[in-house]
């Protein structure tokens, strides 16, 4: 008797103990249940046909968050120029960087070699590639905690290395690299994006104190060689900066520049077309910009541009920091729809590409190949200094008919879990379908080969010069429709995409005309194209 009352007791505890973890683990998820809605991270996935497979990838980024700033480059370029690009890929302080090359359905690092090692304890932060020097090898920029690195490639798929030198400022580190040619002199110019250095870092939420790095343009003397041309630009100023871009915003023909700061607004400048910007009027608040996208999405010939944010991760009052009540506050994505005559309007809201979690870096391309412009965004959330928190899967935005957004990746079976710091968009196995990486920070890459029906597809590469920057290719197709893109460096965070611009024709039979417009005056037409092909354009010029 006293056995199976014990036993009753016994039973009745265990039973009360689990139901009261059960209801303590449901009160703890309740709010997360919540916040997720509040954000829209769980909204319905739209409709699609895309379908990715998942390819091996072996690299795992190991960064030192309690000594580096949260941050690591990635870009695609053709090594050994067979028209493949090869994945480059940043290590953290004590860690080599990665070169991947894709054979056998597999990636394979190939670095060793090619690339000579960066010193140990020097973190990669940022990338771009392009030719300087017209051999038609590529050479990789690269920014990192010491400064900024050249790698010059002797065109038999080898590098050689060249220290340009730390940022001017000494307490700033460049986090990314915007490649231009901002005086149209047919010489590479860059603008590092600086961010105070990690063991200075008093906060990440100052909107309204002089406080953060200095990022910087270096203009080309003409040999390969940079000063610094930042005041005499009009750009010297002190904000923490993530990236930046230059686009020709009015197709005009000149590069104009587009910055994403730090704990403050949308920075726009126009180029005269010698080097001298004004600075342009946009619908950006205080916010947190980060990545930026550049592309014609509703396909009117202007390109229009995207910002990840905060979203709506943490409550407002979190991350209002410094911000006087009298000051508004955005949290959402912006996208900024070119209106023409460098005026533009947010229209994220009314395209769902509002309301998403922590972004960083993102990127505009046509995945399903339809001819409209999808959107790329790597997530997740990092608090500075030293502290990860996973929480937000990337995302794949597919724009439909209507000119609305909405998520694909679980369907699409391209969702990432990891921290992603920005996508890569390149075609790995030459089948004219674009491909993705996830470049993720402390963790491992992901890489997936893409396909969707039967679309046709039209790939333009353009020489990889500075000739060839904000050049204007647009497509007439024989049903009318036209479609227009821009060879743009840069885009995502800390990245620089392939050189090759994918075209989705959709169900057009043909293709009327393509038109190229370089800042150098040149205009190439060619008529009556077919398409599933590669279009080269003054290759080897």
């Amino acid at each position: 008797m006293h056995k199976h009352l014990r036993l009753t007791i016994h039973i009745c505890a265990v039973t009360a103990a689990v139901v009261f973890i059960g209801w303590a683990i449901v009160a703890m998820l309740l709010p997360l249940f919540g916040l997720h809605l509040w954000q829209q991270e769980w909204q319905r996935q739209g409709e699609t046909s895309l379908r990715y497979a998942s390819i091996p990838l072996p690299f795992t980024n190991k960064a030192d968050l309690d000594n580096s700033l949260p941050f690591m480059a990635a870009a695609v370029l053709d090594i050994n120029k067979d028209g493949v690009d090869e994945v480059f890929l940043g290590g953290g302080k004590h860690q080599t960087d990665g070169l991947f090359q894709f054979s056998n359905g597999r990636f394979q690092n190939i670095i060793n070699g090619i690339i000579p090692a960066k010193n140990d304890g020097d973190a990669t932060m940022g990338a771009a590639v392009i030719d300087i020097n017209g051999d038609n090898a590529p050479d990789l920029f690269i920014a990192r905690e010491s400064g900024i690195w050249l790698y010059e490639s002797n065109g038999k798929g080898h590098f050689q290395v060249r220290f340009l030198g730390p940022m001017p400022d000494p307490d700033t580190v460049p986090l990314s690299i915007a490649l231009g040619d901002v005086n149209r002199d047919g010489w590479v110019d860059f603008y590092a994006s600086g961010y105070i250095r990690n063991d200075l870092v008093k906060g990440t939420t100052i909107f309204n104190k002089p406080y953060g790095g200095y990022s910087a343009l270096y203009i080309n003397n003409g040999d390969n060689s940079w000063r610094d041309g930042t005041k005499e630009a009009g750009l010297d100023r002190q904000h923490n900066t993530f990236s930046a871009v230059f686009t020709d915003l009015d197709n005009d023909l000149d590069s104009d520049l587009v910055i994403a700061q730090d704990t403050g607004h949308v920075e726009m400048y126009a180029n005269n077309g010698s080097g001298q910007f004004t600075p342009v009027n946009n619908p950006s608040i205080f916010s947190y910009p980060m990545g930026i996208a550049a592309g014609d999405y509703d396909n009117d010939g202007l390109i229009d541009l995207y910002f990840s944010n905060v979203g709506h991760t943490m409550p407002a009052p979190l991350v209002r920091g410094d911000l006087r009540k009298d000051q508004a506050f955005n949290p959402d994505y912006m996208l900024f729809h070119n209106d023409g005559e460098l005026h533009f309007t947010d229209t994220a809201r009314s395209t769902n590409t509002a309301r998403y979690g922590f972004g960083w870096g993102v990127v505009f391309a046509d995945m399903n190949l339809d001819g409209q412009e999808d959107i790329l965004i790597a997530q997740n959330y990092a608090r500075f200094p030293g502290f990860l928190a996973i929480t937000y899967p990337g995302k794949l935005l597919q724009q439909y008919a209507n000119g609305k957004f909405r998520p694909v990746e679980k369907r699409s079976h391209a969702k990432n879990n990891h921290y992603g710091i920005t996508p890569l968009i390149s075609d790995f196995n030459d089948d004219g379908w674009p491909d993705l990486v996830w470049a993720n920070l402390a963790g491992p890459a992901r890489a997936y080969l893409g396909k969707s029906g039967n679309a046709h597809w039209l790939k333009v590469r353009l020489p990889n010069t500075a000739s060839s920057i904000n050049a204007i290719i647009q497509l007439t197709l024989d049903d009318g429709r036209t479609l227009t893109k821009q060879r743009i460096h840069g885009q995502g965070l800390g990245s620089d995409q392939s050189r090759d611009l994918i075209f989705g024709l959709g169900e057009a039979p043909g293709i009327k005309q393509v038109r190229i417009r370089f800042q150098d005056g040149r205009d190439y037409r060619i008529n009556n194209l077919a398409p599933d092909r590669t279009l080269h354009i003054g290759e080897g010029q």
